[in-house]
């Protein structure tokens, strides 16, 4: 119970400290170079991203996905290429 516990909170900080942090600025730097500057998101510090997440969790969730979807696609390259 307790090893499950602390797993979970390793995943969560991990989560929130790093994967996310990269996730969105990867999709947010991703829109902007596509867009040729259109699109244009802003980047945030690690130390107030989690505040502004929260106001904007529509927005976030959607330049987030993006990050991640490109994170999958250069994984599943670079598997294919090996």
């Amino acid at each position: 119970m307790v090893a499950q516990f602390a797993a979970e909170l390793i995943f969560w900080v991990v989560w929130e400290l790093v994967l996310s942090v990269l996730f969105y600025t990867t999709g947010a730097v991703l829109l902007a170079i596509f867009s040729f500057g259109k699109i244009q998101k802003p980047l945030y510090l690690p130390a107030i991203f989690s505040r502004e997440k929260r106001i904007k969790s529509k927005d976030f969730n959607a330049v987030c996905a993006l990050g991640i979807v490109f994170y999958v696609v250069l994984f599943a390259a670079l598997i294919y290429f090996y």
